[in-house]
């Protein structure tokens, strides 16, 4: 566990971003970690990573991270420079600190593990941190902490994040940086540079990775027994109302349920006149989530 101190000027500026690198990284981490029965919903990706990705290619990755002990404060785990940099700029930044074999290796890893998922992981981030970011806006950076989950805890001044490592870490006007990365649940990174930390948090919405890309989440017409939600408002919108279980985009939703953008808005558009979800627009997207009868709903006939 790290245990982070942060002071008032610190707090004022957390923020978050999305590291494909990260990704990379954690999910080589959990291919390790796991090497017989992988926990859902990584299964089917690591079903195709192993296809993919050659033993000496995966040999050499996990070698040299073990080397650099990348699970804290490693120089193969750069903080992210902005919000969402690309794949391509985090390599770039490992060749200009000296680490040209890592970054042609993991250049290599990526394009055969992950680049396909890529598309349907940056969505789900992306709203992941439209999500937090409102919360941040709207009820502050104590309460965006305080939501995190996966047992990260926030009690005023300390942040605790599960890691690999006991340590504590003192923060003056510095900046905090958090990642939500799809396959935290490999190892948790975190990172130092100078005034600056950053550590990562199991992101929402995984099943993006139960299928390949643009198909990744539960087919929609999968028959559940004595499904009473379905009885009462089809398969599809029932998909739809448990796929909201944090706020979606439309197409972020699409791909975690596993149905067609078109045939999620219509869903959408019937379940917001029914009064069980709302909708709203943060910048050029629009997201939605359960409104309280829609919760209700949920909660009473789920399953």
């Amino acid at each position: 566990m790290i245990r982070i101190q942060l002071d008032e000027l610190t707090l004022g500026r957390v923020r978050i971003a999305i590291s494909p690198l990260w990704e990379a990284v954690s999910s080589l981490a959990l291919t390790t970690r796991y090497r017989s029965e992988i926990p859902h919903p990584y299964t089917k990706w690591l079903a195709t990573a192993r296809r993919h990705v050659s033993p000496a290619l995966h040999q050499e990755l996990v070698s040299m991270m073990r080397t650099h002990q990348v699970s804290l404060s490693s120089s193969l785990t750069p903080i992210p420079h902005c919000s969402s940099p690309s794949i391509e700029d985090e390599l770039e930044v490992l060749r200009a600190s000296g680490h040209d074999r890592f970054a042609e290796l993991t250049g290599d890893y990526w394009n055969a593990a992950i680049a396909a998922y890529w598309p349907d992981m940056r969505s789900v981030l992306e709203e992941e941190i439209l999500m937090r970011g409102r919360t941040q806006v709207t009820a502050g950076a104590d309460m965006m902490l305080h939501e995190l989950g996966g047992r990260v805890r926030w009690e005023r001044p300390e942040l605790s994040v599960p890691h690999q490592t006991d340590l504590d870490w003192r923060m003056t006007d510095g900046h905090l940086i958090i990642v939500p990365v799809l396959f935290a649940r490999g190892t948790r990174v975190f990172s130092t540079l100078r005034d600056t930390a950053a550590f990562s948090y199991q992101a929402q919405n995984a099943a993006v990775l139960r299928g390949p890309a643009g198909a990744a989440g539960r087919p929609a017409d999968e028959v559940r027994q004595n499904d009473r939600l379905t009885t009462i408002l089809g398969r599809g919108r029932a998909a739809v109302l448990r796929g909201l279980h944090s706020p979606a985009t439309t197409t972020g939703l699409a791909s975690s349920i596993g149905l067609a953008p078109s045939t999620v808005s219509q869903h959408l558009s019937v379940l917001s006149s029914a009064g069980l979800i709302c909708r709203h627009r943060i910048g050029p997207r629009v997201l939605y989530e359960l409104a309280d009868s829609g919760a209700v709903l949920l909660a009473q006939l789920g399953d």
